[in-house]
């Protein structure tokens, strides 16, 4: 048996990387970011949920009636009136999504997130202002508008930080756009 000798072959050990301190990358950045733009998805959702309430209200009915009755003879708009309030929200979201390359390509992304937000705030103001339907549903398709350009930037510009907060991406990635 002393004939035979086991081959050595060498065992890689596991890679374990410890980042010195002085090498740039934190998890607080990035969670932080994270967070930034889930809330593109929390705007959408908050204002499609409050929508609901606020064509149910007495007084917004009284305010953005166009003369339609209801069944039970109280003012209220008519059910075509109802469906596009609610719809253009998201008809802003899609034209918002659209142009969110464009904008984050011909200014930058993160002034094109700022900029979006000031869209959604614009909307949020006209809506707040409109005391008839023609500049509540403009508020609502700019606000609309907003919440798409936030949703489409926000996971790109975070997309874009990866790497220079340390979280390491295919080689392949657009990680060397500028941001």
């Amino acid at each position: 048996m002393k004939h035979f000798r086991k081959a050595s072959l060498p065992i890689p050990a596991p890679v374990v990387k410890i980042k010195p301190p002085t090498e740039a990358g934190s998890a607080w950045p990035a969670i932080l970011i994270g967070l930034f733009v889930a809330f593109g998805g929390v705007l959408f959702g908050y204002d499609t949920g409050t929508i609901s309430g606020i064509l149910a209200m007495d007084y917004w009915r009284d305010t953005f009636s166009t003369g339609y009755r209801d069944s039970k003879g109280h003012l209220d708009v008519s059910p075509a009136q109802s469906s596009a309030v609610v719809s253009i929200l998201s008809a802003g979201t899609f034209f918002g999504a659209l142009a969110s390359p464009l904008l984050g390509d011909h200014i930058g992304r993160r002034w094109a997130l700022i900029a979006s937000c000031w869209v959604f705030n614009l909307g949020v103001a006209f809506q707040t202002a409109a005391t008839a339907l023609p500049l509540f549903l403009a508020g609502r398709f700019f606000a609309g508008f907003g919440v798409g350009l936030v949703s489409a930037l926000g996971t790109l510009f975070l997309g874009v930080q990866c790497p220079i907060l340390g979280i390491s991406q295919p080689t392949h990635s657009s990680s060397s756009l500028p941001v």
